[in-house]
C-alpha cells in the first residue's frame, strides 16, 4: 500500500509513551507528515507553520488543558479535525463536542482501531466536515455507553 504523503496529523499527548504509539500505529499503516507534540502550546505554535488535516488530542496536558488547546485550534482554522483520545469522562467529552471537535475515543483496548477508522473516513472524504454524523448520538449516550462503572 502506498503511503498517504499529502497527510498530516499532529499528535497531542503528554506521555511520550503513549504518544510514541500513536505514532508508530499510524505510520504502520501508511500514514506519514505525523508531528508530535508534548503540550498544547508547541502544537499551537507549529501551527503558525503547518496546516494539518487532523489533530488527535489528550485532554491532561500540562499547561493549557486540551479543551482550551481545540478552542485555539478552532480560532486559527475550523476546518482543521480535532479527535479527543481521552480517558477523561462524559463532560469533557460533551465539551469537546460543543467545541467542535470532530471525535471524542476513550483511550482504552480499541482506540487505535477506532483512529484509524475515523482517519480513513477523513482522508478518503474531500470535504472538511465532520467525520461523523453521530455526534449528537453519541453524545447523548456517551455517559451509558462509554466509561464503566458509571451510574
Amino acid at each position: 500500500m502506498k503511503k498517504r504523503s499529502d497527510t498530516q496529523i499532529f499528535i497531542v499527548e503528554d506521555e511520550p509513551f503513549f504518544a510514541n504509539l500513536i505514532n508508530y500505529d499510524l505510520e504502520s499503516n501508511y500514514y506519514d507528515g505525523i508531528k508530535v507534540f508534548f503540550s498544547g502550546e508547541t502544537a499551537i505554535e507549529a501551527l503558525k507553520e503547518h496546516k494539518p488535516r487532523v489533530v488527535i488530542l489528550d485532554h491532561q496536558l500540562p499547561g493549557m488543558s486540551g479543551l482550551e488547546v481545540l478552542q485555539h485550534i478552532k480560532a486559527l482554522d475550523p476546518d482543521i479535525h480535532v479527535i479527543f483520545l481521552s480517558g477523561m469522562g462524559p463532560n469533557v467529552a460533551i465539551s469537546a463536542f460543543k467545541m467542535g471537535a470532530t471525535d471524542f475515543i476513550v483511550k482504552d483496548s480499541t482506540a487505535f482501531d477506532e483512529v484509524r477508522g475515523l482517519l480513513k473516513k477523513i482522508f478518503s472524504d474531500g470535504t472538511a466536515e465532520k467525520a461523523t454524523t453521530k455526534s449528537a448520538k453519541k453524545e447523548k449516550d456517551f455517559k451509558v455507553k462509554n466509561f464503566p462503572g458509571q451510574a
